[in-house]
């Protein structure tokens, strides 16, 4: 898979703790290995209240959400957020993703 990520993704990562920045490059060189979402083996749900044809998707890792655009084979990281805080900014209103 191609994993992209926009510039927001990078700012919202520098302000997690260390742990979970390493972990989430983890998740990275496994979504660059995998196949597809599905046999990437992570915890993954789709996201609720997307128009049709929006691929959102949040990737857990402990109490931090990641939230991704799948459009195969390509994945964009667009956010990583605290558990509470991703659902309220997540999915973005609007389809039109700037800064990639």
């Amino acid at each position: 898979m191609v994993v992209q990520y926009v510039k927001r993704f990078g700012k919202d990562l520098k302000s997690t703790p260390k742990d979970i920045q390493r972990k989430v490059f983890d998740i990275i060189s496994v979504l660059e290995t995998a196949e597809n979402l599905e046999s990437s083996g992570l915890d993954y749900r789709r996201m609720e209240g997307q128009k049709n044809g929006e691929n959102y998707f949040r990737i857990r890792v402990g109490d931090w959400r990641i939230g991704i655009e799948c459009i195969h084979p390509d994945v964009t990281l667009l956010r990583i957020m605290s558990r509470g805080s991703i659902y309220k900014s997540f999915p973005p209103k609007s389809s039109l993703i700037t800064n990639k």
